[in-house]
């Protein structure tokens, strides 16, 4: 990654994006807050209709309900009239009509109407909602005007007369209420949630989907707040959401590109100002520096920068360079004794190495003489470990050291009676005890020397089964050494071709068969199954060595 780049890519990072982000955080909270204004202005406007209306409502209601109170006044028809005329002129832009009803006719009606003469007063809905409850003025359901074929609300109250009963009623004027009471997002439903009054007529009479045991729903793209008013009829205010929060979106939208351009604008002053005082700069250093590994030559004086940092930088490489140079050749001269010491100890490194494994093959030849002739069983066994060893991809250095030490797998023997180490017949359990101990005295006389880890190892843990039958600790897997797994196997099968004074030598193919399906002594889960399996793979080549090491 370049400086431009990095540079660049924190600025985004550490500010432009956080910036952005805040933006998006604040457009959201302009959000909410335009959703709660919204809310807070429609229950403004939802409250104030509805107390415009019940205050209509109780006005008329109430004078009703004192006008009923006086029987008498309802025996002088000339009387009663007047007093309606009169309230009627005072409300006429609020009212209708104003008229008092006996269940057959109309007895004054104000103003005067032509009303149908079968359209008897009982049977008209403002009657019969005052009967329901006649102690207190009500307000009917909407219903149609006879006169004006229009929706109408009538409030009424019910009068006991001396001779029977009537109702007074008054008409509310419906363009009153569309003009006074309900403004452009305001409607009237009734319970079966119609429309009844709206400033736009194209959705009187249509069915809203409201439940009125709650305070608002989401219909359409409108939000809708509605609450119950006298008369059961129920004023909704609405405004679409999409609309009302629009400037919300637009004000985020501006802030958040804002944003990303004046970002845009900073990469690129950032990357100008970054190329000119670093990059270009940080480029003539490297330049200089490869032309100085390829001609020892360097000039700082093509490296223009207004950063102080890079200027001493670049002051430090040339004393850097001086000083290297001064010491190249102290080094050179040291160098060339170096070498000359090197091929001296070379020589006798070379040397050394070969007497030491002359050594090792000296004490494995010791080892041999101290058991039973076993046909050159030393050489076969290193020949042997160290062909499985390569097989397995071991590390050649490792493969090296099996190799040399594999032969010194038994050098604790030397320290077995040889009444027992060469006994021609079986051992007894003591015997046997005694035998099993040159594992460990093997370790014994190996320990000590750090190169000799690898050698010590296989003299303590060659008789170790993989099924954890073996000695002289019963490790089991891959807790025994890869070197003991490998030169154990290779013993078991040189032990099987070999004669012994207690057994007849076996044929490789009769080897291979106990090892790979067992005889009752040997098993096959005695041996690391990776290991048994290569020597099942190049069972040919570990016969023909064999072969070849025991002529």
């Amino acid at each position: 990654m370049t400086i431009n780049h990095f540079i660049k890519r924190k600025i985004r990072n550490h500010i432009i994006l956080p910036i952005v982000i805040i933006g998006v955080i604040a457009g959201i909270i302009m959000t909410l807050l335009g959703i709660r204004a919204m809310f807070f202005q429609l229950d403004l406007q939802l409250s104030k209709s509805v107390r415009e209306w019940n205050d209509l409502a109780l006005h008329v209601g109430n004078f009703l309900n004192v006008l009923s109170q006086d029987k008498s006044l309802f025996e002088d028809k000339k009387n009663l009239e007047n007093i309606l005329k009169i309230f009627y002129e005072n409300y006429k832009n609020m009212i209708e009509h104003v008229y008092f009803s006996v269940p057959e006719k109309n007895l004054v009606f104000i103003p005067e109407a032509k009303i149908p003469e079968n359209l008897l007063p009982k049977d008209r809905p403002w009657f019969k909602k005052s009967l329901e409850k006649k102690d207190f003025f009500q307000v009917s359901p909407p219903y149609i005007d006879a006169v004006t074929g229009e929706i109408v609300l009538t409030i009424s109250k019910y009068v006991e007369m001396r001779n029977g009963y009537g109702v007074l009623g008054v008409d509310i004027n419906p363009n009153y209420i569309v003009t006074h009471i309900l403004d452009r997002n305001v409607i009237l439903i009734d319970q079966d949630n119609t429309v009844i009054y709206s400033n736009n007529k194209k959705i009187i009479g249509r069915k809203l989907k409201i439940d009125h045991d709650k305070k608002y729903r989401i219909y359409n793209f409108d939000v809708l707040l509605f609450q119950k008013a006298l008369g059961d009829i129920y004023i909704v205010v609405y405004e679409n959401y999409v609309i009302r929060l629009l400037p919300n979106f637009l004000i985020t939208i501006t802030i958040v590109l804002g944003i990303l351009v004046l970002g845009h604008l900073t990469d690129n002053n950032v990357e100008e100002e970054l190329n000119s005082n670093i990059r270009v700069p940080i480029e003539n250093i490297i330049d200089e520096t490869k032309r100085y590994l390829t001609n020892q030559e360097f000039d700082g004086s093509k490296i223009n920068t207004e950063i102080e940092e890079i200027d001493v930088l670049v002051n430090e490489i040339a004393d850097m360079i001086s000083i290297i140079e001064a010491n190249f050749q102290e080094l050179k001269a040291t160098n060339e004794e170096l070498e000359e010491a090197y091929k001296e100890i070379e020589k006798y490194s070379g040397e050394l190495e070969t007497t030491y494994e002359l050594f090792i093959e000296k004490m494995a030849t010791i080892v041999e003489g101290f058991d039973e002739d076993t046909g050159n069983h030393i050489k076969r066994v290193q020949v042997l470990s160290k062909f499985l060893a390569e097989k397995m991809k071991l590390p050649d250095n490792l493969v090296k050291k099996i190799y040399l030490y594999s032969a010194l797998h038994d050098i604790g023997k030397i320290k077995v009676p040889p009444e027992i180490l060469r006994k021609p017949s079986s051992l007894s359990n003591e015997e046997w005890k005694i035998m099993k101990k040159h594992t460990i005295w093997g370790a014994e006389i190996l320990d000590g020397d750090e190169r000799l880890e690898i050698a010590k190892r296989i003299a303590l843990y060659h008789h170790e089964k993989f099924n954890g039958k073996g000695y002289p600790y019963g490790l089991k897997g891959d807790q025994i050494p890869i070197e003991a797994q490998i030169v154990n196997i290779v013993d078991v099968y040189d032990a099987l071709r070999s004669k012994r004074p207690y057994k007849k030598p076996f044929t490789h193919k009769k080897a291979l068969e106990i090892m790979l399906n067992g005889d009752g002594r040997t098993s096959p889960d005695e041996f690391n199954p990776k290991i048994l399996e290569i020597f099942k793979t190049y069972e040919a080549e570990i016969e023909n060595i064999w072969e070849n090491l025991s002529n």
